[in-house]
C-alpha cells in the first residue's frame, strides 16, 4: 500500500503544536511500519531528521507558491495517485483519493473568530468544512475537538476517531536555531530568577495571557509572592497588547520563542495554562514530564488531557485563577501531589500508541 503524507508541517524549524504533532507522528510511524510505502510531500528542502527515516519512506519535493496543499498536492494526486492520503491538518486537497484521512486539531476560529484575521478565518472555515465533507475519515486529537466538529460541521460520529497526542522525551526534536541563538537562550535561562511561574505557548488573545498577567500582578500586590512570571512563546496575532501590558513590570520576563522549552521547565515552580480554548494542550505533558505542577483552565480539552493531575480554574474568573496559582506555590503537599499525579498521567500519552491507532485508521481505509 502506498500512503502519501502532507509533511511540510513536519518540516518547520520552529514548530508549535500542529507541527510538533506532525514531526513526532511521522517518527513513530516510521518505527512501526516497515512494510507499506510512504511518500512525504514537501515544498522545501527536508530537515535533517527526515534523512534518517527508513527506506520505505520517500521524500518528494514539489514547490509551489500559494495554496500548496489545495492546488499542488491536488495535481500530484491527479498525476501520481496514492492508495491513501494523510493530511496532518485540516486542509484537504481539492483533488484527493477516495481514501483520504485528515487530522483536525481544533476549531478556534469558530469559537474565537475575533482572534483571527478575516482572510485566515474564512480560509480555515472553508478548508475544514471541505475536509469534513469529503475526507473518508477524520482524526480528532481530543473528545472535545470531536464534539466541536460534530456540532459545527454536522459530521457523523462514525467518521471521527479520537487519537491523542503522545509524549516521548527521547524523540523530541528541538527547534532549529543557530549556535548564537542557542547560546543567547542558555544565558537567558541562567539569568532567570530562582522562583518563577511559567507560561509556554504562543502570545495571542485566545491564550488568555493578559488574564494571567493581571492575576499575577494582583497576587504580587495582595500576597507579596516572591515569584516572577516567565512567558515563553512566539509572538502571535495581536501580541502587541500583551507586550504593552508587561513593559513596566520587570518581574514579568518575556523570553521569546523558546528553542528548548524543557530548559525553562526545569527551573519552574509552576506551569499555568490559562487558555480560553485548546484542541489538546501539549505544554501540560511537557510539565508532567519535567515534574512541574500544572494549573490550567477548566475548559475545552484541558481537563480531558490533565485529568486529576492539575488544579483548575475558570479562565474568565480572575479570582479563581489567583487562588489556583497561590495554592500551587504555597502548599507543598499539593505541589508534590500534582507532580506525582502528573508523572502517572503522562503514561497515558505515547507516540507509539498514537502511531498504532493512526495506522489502524489509515489501513482500514484500504481494506
Amino acid at each position: 500500500m502506498k500512503i502519501g503524507i502532507e509533511a511540510e508541517r513536519a518540516n518547520i524549524d520552529n514548530p508549535t503544536g500542529v507541527e510538533h504533532y506532525a514531526q513526532q507522528l511521522i517518527l513513530a510511524i516510521s518505527k512501526q511500519d516497515l512494510e507499506n510505502e510512504y511518500v512525504l510531500y514537501l515544498r522545501t528542502k527536508p530537515s535533517k531528521w527526515m534523512e534518517q527515516l527508513p527506506n520505505n519512506f520517500k521524500i518528494k519535493i514539489i514547490p509551489f507558491p500559494i495554496f500548496w496543499t489545495q492546488l499542488r498536492i491536488s495535481w500530484e494526486m491527479f498525476v501520481h495517485p496514492v492508495d491513501v492520503l494523510f493530511i496532518m491538518a485540516s486542509a484537504l486537497p481539492l483533488i484527493h483519493p477516495k481514501n483520504s484521512v485528515v487530522t483536525i486539531h481544533d476549531l478556534a476560529w469558530e469559537f474565537y473568530p475575533e482572534t483571527f484575521k478575516t482572510f485566515m478565518r474564512l480560509y480555515l472555515r472553508f478548508s475544514t468544512w471541505f475536509a469534513c465533507k469529503f475526507a473518508s475519515s477524520i482524526i480528532a486529537v481530543s473528545e472535545q475537538t470531536k464534539k466541536d466538529i460534530i456540532q459545527t460541521y454536522k459530521v457523523s460520529d462514525q467518521k471521527i476517531s479520537v487519537i491523542y497526542h503522545g509524549f516521548d522525551l527521547s524523540t523530541e526534536i528541538l527547534a532549529k536555531a543557530s549556535e548564537e541563538k542557542l547560546k543567547e537562550e542558555q544565558e537567558k535561562v541562567r539569568a532567570l530568577p530562582e522562583k518563577y511561574i511559567l507560561y509556554i505557548s504562543t502570545l495571542q488573545p485566545r491564550k488568555n495571557v493578559t488574564g494571567l498577567i493581571e492575576a499575577f500582578l494582583e497576587l504580587k500586590k495582595e500576597k507579596q509572592i516572591e515569584h516572577s512570571l516567565v512567558l515563553v512563546g512566539g509572538r502571535g496575532w495581536l501580541y502587541e497588547s500583551i507586550m504593552e501590558k508587561i513593559k513596566d513590570h520587570p518581574e514579568i520576563i518575556y523570553c521569546g520563542y523558546g528553542y528548548d522549552r524543557f530548559a525553562y521547565l526545569k527551573k519552574a515552580d509552576l506551569l499555568v495554562q490559562p487558555s480560553f480554548y485548546e484542541g489538546f494542550g501539549m505544554s501540560l505533558l511537557d510539565a508532567f514530564a519535567k515534574g512541574v505542577p500544572v494549573a490550567c483552565s477548566n475548559v475545552s480539552s484541558l481537563p480531558e488531557v490533565a485529568g486529576d493531575a492539575a488544579i483548575y480554574f475558570d479562565p474568565k474568573n480572575k479570582q479563581e485563577m489567583k487562588s489556583a496559582i497561590y495554592a500551587c506555590i504555597t502548599d507543598r503537599a499539593l505541589h508534590d501531589s500534582l507532580v506525582v499525579k502528573g508523572s502517572e498521567r503522562l503514561k497515558n500519552f505515547t507516540w507509539k500508541k498514537c502511531a498504532e491507532q493512526t495506522l489502524l485508521v489509515l489501513k482500514e481505509k484500504h481494506v
